[in-house]
């Protein structure tokens, strides 16, 4: 099976911006909570982590299926956590962790997104049975298809072609090998 690497759109600059704009509702949250003991800092706090999650957020739409949707609700989960008046320590602890969890799923994306990995697959052919992968569907449809390791293999429809389309390619045969390394 010959992969082939295509050129994809990068979704790296478009999360520079909110990313970056992220910093400073954080740090105005970070100054009010140590002036003052009101909920407006705990509000500045859940904004900034808000717009990290904006910024990841624009980077799945740009390149999709390279991300679970469960590290897109870690941020919402802390932020309403927030509001309920946690200690200080606990609420600034929060927020800069899910801002460093955002940041790291920003760079992954911007990483991976500039290239990807494609072969032509026929739709009514099952996927390849692989020990240790984990399936989200077993037949071809335009979605994630499986992961092996830390690699998600989709399945895309481009130019009238159905394909698989993976971050780094795999041979099927040496599928153990690949297990081993990630």
């Amino acid at each position: 099976m010959d992969w082939v690497e295509v050129k994809t759109t990068s979704a790296g600059t478009k999360m520079l911006y909110p990313m970056a704009w992220s910093i400073l509702p954080i740090v105005a949250g970070i100054l009010v909570m140590w002036k003052l003991d009101t909920i407006y800092s705990s509000i500045l706090l859940a904004f900034g982590m808000f717009l990290s999650m904006i910024a990841v957020w624009l980077g799945t739409t740009i390149v999709p299926g390279r991300v679970d949707m469960l590290v897109l609700l870690v941020t919402p989960i802390f932020a309403l956590s927030l509001l309920f008046q946690p200690p200080e320590i606990v609420q600034v602890t929060a927020c800069i962790g899910v801002w460093i969890w955002n940041y790291r799923t920003a760079s992954f994306l911007s990483t991976i997104s500039s290239k990807a990995y494609r072969c032509e697959w026929d739709q009514n052919r099952d996927l390849p049975e692989i020990n240790g992968a984990r399936y989200f569907q077993k037949k071809w449809a335009e979605r994630p298809l499986f992961r092996v390791g830390k690699n998600i293999i989709r399945g895309i429809k481009h130019e009238g072609k159905f394909m698989l389309e993976a971050d780094s390619p795999i041979d099927f045969m040496d599928i153990p090998h690949i297990l081993e390394l990630d």
